[in-house]
């Protein structure tokens, strides 16, 4: 290896000029020479004589204290200008600066705290150290790699405070990275340094990481692993790349991976079951490991636990909630190096009772006569006060729809009702985006066409169009609508202008067939996979399967939809399908809620499997609480929504007033700064007055902590692509020849200490020499 080359040079070159100052002590002594006239006086002569020899020690002292002046201002110039001694790898020196891209690895492994810093610490610290040590003049961009990256400083700064200011204002988030969107970021903040700024004769790249396997070594589909490698390349040829490694081999780590509340709804009163899952990341056995269970902030129950190595265990709590509102509930397992992901956070919104609406398209004064009256005994059965059931079900007429405030309840089901008008749709619509659930039970007054009109595809409305609902004329009533129709004006629909509907997901999750009447006396749980079933796992027949529906709708489910098929028929037709729409969710049941069509209303699984559809609904709107870093809190309000501050509180105590978005609908508040885990509250003023509660945890994928080799990742993430792997900032002035990186050592704190020394010299031999003169 060839003998690194020494260069000197001065960073501030411009400085130099203020050189020119040194000569003010010396005009100075100029502008103060004293000019004599000599004149012979007899009785002096014999003093001259003494005094030669006097003026030449004077002399000599005058010409050291000016030489000690003008040092002075050149040294205090020389020290501004910031001089230099480089020490390069380079054969031989290029023209320009270099372009340095600072990339901080921003994925929570980044926060393993093996010693009193956190890596994420030491990497903000060796950027630092980089942008303090390079030559001036050359220029730095930031970015942070996380998910998604995020490009701190895009244009290169020449100015070092800048970028430092930029570095130290960086703040770890608890999300995971993205090396592939970090990549092509990187090279649009190179390729725009390019074009832009020609001076910059060199482009760098530094990724300051812990390499972890999981970040750099992505699953990846063959197509965009090939685009990956393509934009690496491609960066690699722009710019030199280098791995500085901040991780450590082998790092232990234990991770609460998840928790969850059993048996929704949750009601006052009632315990809660919880479980809580933990997973040992690492290859040392722990045991007696605590975890801890905290509810609204204060710490309720612990428990001990054995884990072996890589192993999951789960760990159950129970809790009895005294009031309705929203709560927070913490799992806690502390005692690691990384403290990220040892919590596990769940908001769950408890309600005095769960009140559901039934809305009966053939109402009846009669007991037991109209379409949801076994449905709304099924949700309420137990002889008790209303208060205290665990359904509170109210039966109303269709008109319900546009007359009732809808959020008020969480789950509303439909039982036979005829048709809906596009205002109604919308207004569905509305009640899903805000975390409302649907339930159609369907019967002979269905009018398949109007719901697959108003409630499967989206459509959109012409111009001027005359909107008229088609209702089932009194003198004959068919179970396909058939007989005689009377043309009525829509149902509370004013559309003088005509008004076209915006596009929408379709609400129901399949659209409706045919009637099919050929009786099916059995039912297929279809292994009892879905949530709704599983309670049925190991009852017996009599407890669902055999289950007679003489007539029922036959279902089309679309190949694009979400929807899944709870239970079927024994021909292997839909009979209960279920979709997430918006916030909520819709099941759609293909028989009727009466014994008209069915005698499942007369069976024993009624009740159960009713309950089961509302308390499945009901439990959907905890997933709508609990999401995953990075992840927007949405809210969607019914109008008239609050018209007062609506601000939302972070995990770390901060309040940050947001503005919410109207519609002709609906309201909407999207929160979208969810960078760290932990409950975030949103506060609504008046006329609402109330808070929700919303739990942001990390994606435990981000837990293993295992280091990707070097040697692997050449091989197989980044075949062909040049990189250097160092370990430290300090290892750079040894990579090689070929090294992009340099490194210098600075004259201007020496000289300062000089000048510090020589105004000492100054006073001293100043006040020497009065001395003696006196």
């Amino acid at each position: 290896m060839p003998p690194p080359l020494f260069a000197f040079g001065i960073a501030n070159l411009s400085m130099l000029g203020w050189l020119a100052a040194a000569a003010a002590p010396i005009l100075i002594h100029l502008w103060s020479r004293r000019k004599y006239r000599e004149m012979s006086w007899a009785a002096m002569e014999y003093l001259l004589a003494a005094a030669r020899q006097q003026s030449r020690r004077l002399r000599v002292e005058q010409w050291l204290l000016l030489a000690l002046r003008t040092l002075l201002v050149v040294l205090i110039v020389l020290a501004v200008a910031e001089p230099y001694v480089e020490r390069t790898g380079f054969a031989s020196s290029s023209t320009g600066h270099t372009h340095r891209v600072l990339v901080l690895d921003g994925s929570y492994s980044m926060a393993y705290q093996p010693t009193d810093q956190t890596r994420f610490d030491r990497a903000k610290q060796m950027a630092r150290q980089m942008v303090e040590e390079s030559p001036q003049g050359d220029a730095f961009t930031l970015v942070l790699m996380s998910s998604p990256p995020r490009v701190v400083v895009g244009r290169p700064a020449v100015e070092p405070s800048e970028i430092l200011r930029e570095i130290d204002a960086l703040r770890l988030s608890h999300a995971s990275a993205d090396l592939p969107a970090t990549v092509r970021a990187i090279r649009q903040v190179v390729d725009n340094a390019r074009g832009e700024n020609f001076r910059l004769a060199r482009h760098e790249v530094y990724f300051l990481t812990d390499l972890q396997r999981l970040t750099w070594a992505p699953k990846l589909s063959s197509a965009a692993a090939a685009e990956f490698l393509r934009q690496t390349d491609e960066l690699s040829q722009a710019a030199t790349l280098s791995l500085v490694d901040l991780g450590q081999p082998a790092a232990e780590n234990l991770a609460v991976t998840g928790l969850r509340a059993l048996d929704p709804p949750w009601i006052v009163d009632r315990s809660v079951q919880l479980e809580a899952e933990l997973k040992n990341f690492g290859h040392q056995a722990r045991s007696r490991q605590l975890v801890e269970l905290f509810v609204d902030g204060r710490r309720i129950e612990q428990k001990q636990v054995n884990i072996g190595p890589e192993a999951t265990v789960s760990v159950a709590f129970a809790y009895r909630f005294d009031s309705a509102a929203d709560h927070s509930i913490e799992v806690r397992a502390a005692g690691d190096a990384l403290d990220v992901d040892n919590h596990r956070f769940l908001a769950v919104p408890v309600r005095q009772t769960v009140r559901a609406l039934c809305i009966d398209g053939r109402p009846s004064g009669g007991s037991f006569r109209g379409a949801a009256d076994y449905l709304a005994v099924a949700l309420s059965p137990e002889a008790q006060p209303a208060s205290r059931a665990l359904v509170q079900a109210e039966v109303v007429p269709e008109s319900a729809i546009m007359e009732r405030n809808l959020s008020r309840y969480p789950c509303v089901l439909m039982c036979n009702v005829a048709q809906f008008t596009a205002s109604e749709a919308r207004v569905l619509d509305a009640y899903l985006r805000s975390g409302g659930n649907l339930v159609f039970f369907l019967g002979d007054q269905v009018l398949p066409d109007r719901y697959n009109r108003e409630l499967g595809a989206p459509a959109v409305g012409s111009a001027g169009e005359d909107r008229a609902a088609i209702l089932p004329s009194p003198f004959g009533r068919g179970a396909r609508g058939e007989g005689k129709a009377s043309v009525l004006p829509s149902r509370l629909e004013n559309r003088a202008g005509g008004e076209g509907r915006a596009a929408r997901p379709p609400i129901l999750p399949a659209q409706l067939g045919r009637i099919v009447e050929h009786p099916q006396s059995r039912l297929d749980p279809l292994g009892y996979r879905h949530p709704i079933v599983q309670p049925f796992r190991g009852r017996g027949e009599t407890a669902l399967v055999t289950t007679p529906v003489l007539k029922y709708y036959k279902l089309r489910m679309r190949p694009d939809s979400r929807a899944k098929t709870v239970l079927a028929l024994a021909n292997g037709d839909p009979l209960v399908v279920e979709q997430p729409v918006h916030r909520g969710r819709v099941v759609l049941v293909a028989t009727s809620a009466d014994p008209s069509w069915t005698y499942m209303p007369l069976c024993p699984s009624f009740v159960p499997l009713v309950q089961e559809i509302v308390a499945w609904c009901v439990g959907g709107q905890i997933e709508q609480r609990n999401l995953l870093v990075g992840e927007p809190l949405s809210i969607s309000l019914a109008l008239p929504a609050t018209q007062g501050p609506v601000t939302v509180q972070s995990p770390d105590g901060r309040s940050r007033t947001v503005q919410l978005r109207s519609s002709a609908d609906d309201a909407t508040l999207n929160y979208t700064d969810t960078a760290q885990s932990g409950i975030y509250v949103a506060r609504f003023g008046a006329p609402l007055k109330r808070e929700e509660a919303f739990a942001v945890n990390v994606d435990t994928v981000e837990s293993d902590l295992t280091q990707i080799d070097p040697e692997e990742l050449q091989n197989e993430v980044w075949p062909g692509i040049p990189f250097v792997h160092q370990t430290s900032w300090l290892d750079f002035a040894a990579a090689g020849p070929g090294s992009p990186i340099r490194s210098r050592s600075r004259l201007h704190v020496g000289l300062l200490y000089a000048v510090l020394g020589l105004l000492f010299a100054e006073t001293f031999l100043g006040w020497k020499m009065g001395h003696a003169d006196g």
